[in-house]
């Protein structure tokens, strides 16, 4: 896994030296998050991760801060590879609107090379995203089942203890749990989300083009990246391939939630489930 990371952060470099001249000449303006953004999520998630540590120590810690750490960096990748697509986007935005030379500002062939580099360089992106799905894969899948199991066993447990036996500050840490935990799931989610609307969003570009009006080599090159993008799109942020990691997880994890917990209530007089809301209460009451 080392080893993938370096040829991830390698690659990131190597595309942003690629990009410096494009930036400067075309004067993109700067999309990256500054310090005082990613300080902010930092803290703000530090001080969640602290508070619920401080509150269920006992059990929690060491999951908890895994947690923690897996979200902040995959967040940080993500956004690193996000905002590359986002610029690639305006690069395409600064072409001519009919792909057309332009009087004393575009020529021909700086529409050609520009085309073509765009291209190039999203195909390099998609590799990265590629890498980092190598590299991240197993740590999503283990942090999404994880989350699953937890938030399973938490309801399980919060439907089955009895809130007259126990104090209102234990009545409050399922809650505080359930929202740790979709709170990480959702910014890892809607990080890759948006990663994936800025990767397809050039396909809205080049179809606004009527192919038939243009020059052969700039049609060549709208063809072979729809071809590029087509067999990109295919190359999903998955959980070490089991599952892709997208909105429409959100919906799949919910249905398997209340799934879950309906046979939970279902087979509540089973011996393992009495053996398991035992064991429950026996922990809630020590705290």
């Amino acid at each position: 896994m080392e080893t993938i990371f370096k040829i991830f952060i390698n690659g990131i470099i190597e595309f942003d030296r690629k990009i410096e001249s494009f930036s400067t000449n075309l004067l993109i303006p700067q999309r990256s998050w500054g310090k005082k953004q990613w300080d902010m999520i930092f803290i703000l998630l530090f001080i969640e991760n602290v508070i619920s540590l401080l509150m269920y120590y006992l059990l929690f810690t060491l999951p908890f801060f895994i947690d923690y750490v897996v979200t902040i960096s995959s967040c940080f990748f993500l956004q690193s590879l996000y905002v590359r697509f986002q610029t690639l986007n305006d690069f395409w935005k600064c072409l001519p609107a009919d792909l057309v030379d332009v009087s004393h500002q575009w020529t021909h062939i700086e529409i050609v090379d520009l085309m073509e580099n765009t291209r190039l360089l999203h195909s390099e992106l998609c590799e990265l995203l590629k890498t980092f799905t190598q590299g991240y894969g197993p740590l999503l899948l283990g942090f999404f089942t994880s989350s699953f199991i937890n938030l399973l066993l938490i309801n399980n447990g919060s439907l089955s203890t009895s809130h007259s036996s126990i104090n209102v500050w234990v009545q409050i840490i399922p809650l505080i749990i359930h929202v740790q935990m979709v709170t990480f799931l959702m910014l890892i989610i809607v990080f890759v989300s948006f990663i994936n609307e800025k990767r397809m969003e050039v396909i809205s570009y080049l179809r606004l083009y009527r192919i038939s009006n243009l020059q052969l080599d700039i049609k060549r090159q709208i063809k072979i990246f729809m071809n590029q993008i087509s067999a990109c799109n295919s190359d999903q942020i998955s959980a070490f391939g089991f599952f892709d990691i997208n909105l429409n997880l959100v919906t799949i994890i919910l249905v398997l939630l209340i799934s879950g917990v309906i046979t939970l209530i279902q087979m509540k007089d089973h011996p393992m489930m009495l053996k398991l809301n035992n064991d429950t209460k026996s922990f809630l009451g020590k705290l």
